[in-house]
């Protein structure tokens, strides 16, 4: 029998073989929510009010680079590779602000995250704060968003608060599909936020 130290090129083979495993995985991709078909939403220059939206809360659970997605009831899944292009705040955000601008192009209304908006020349301002409970999905089936949103008046007070839950199914397994879902997902939140602003304002305005 003979024992003593391996052989120095079967060393050597031995860790460039190691080094090749680790440096195999596969690169991160990454996603964003930008809405897609959504115009640019130029109003006029001078709008009759603004809309200033945010902040926007999200849950701890899914506020990290990874994309977190659902297996069931009770458990999630942080994807290693699969990451958003942002911060998911932003993402949302960023989202939300096209959307509803978009929405309300026509109603006179300009709109704008809240740390960057400019109040009217003499018009009415609001602000819409945001709060999602939960934003994730089940790759190959669907994702659900919980949100609320308060109206807030120029003056601090509050013009009601409401609530909304969509659902959307996804177009396939991978994390593309979840993703776009996601996607449509927010834009139809931002578009019913958007109606409800244009409802309360009105009534606001009735004498």
């Amino acid at each position: 029998m003979t024992h003593g130290r391996a052989h120095p090129l079967f060393a050597c083979a031995a860790v460039l073989a190691l080094a090749g495993c680790l440096g195999s995985s596969r690169p991160s991709r990454f996603y964003t929510l930008a809405p897609l078909q959504i115009g640019d939403g130029q109003g006029p220059t001078v709008p009759d009010a603004t809309l200033a939206i945010g902040p926007v809360e999200i849950p701890e659970s899914i506020d990290r680079p990874q994309i977190v997605t659902r297996t069931g009831a009770n458990e999630l899944v942080v994807a290693e590779f699969d990451r958003w292009g942002g911060s998911l705040d932003s993402e949302i955000s960023g989202s939300l602000v096209a959307t509803v601008r978009d929405r309300l192009a026509s109603r006179q209304i300009a709109v704008a995250p809240w740390r960057s908006a400019i109040l009217s020349a003499g018009g009415p301002s609001y602000r819409a704060a945001v709060s999602f409970s939960r934003f994730d999905g089940i790759p190959g089936q669907s994702v659900v968003l919980q949100g609320r949103w308060e109206l807030i008046g120029q003056s601090g007070e509050s013009l009601g608060v409401r609530e909304a839950t969509v659902t959307e199914k996804t177009d396939g397994a991978g994390y593309d599909a979840l993703v776009a879902a996601m996607q449509r997902a927010l834009v139809r939140f931002g578009q019913q936020m958007a109606d409800s602003v244009v409802a309360t304002t009105q009534t606001a305005k009735a004498p």
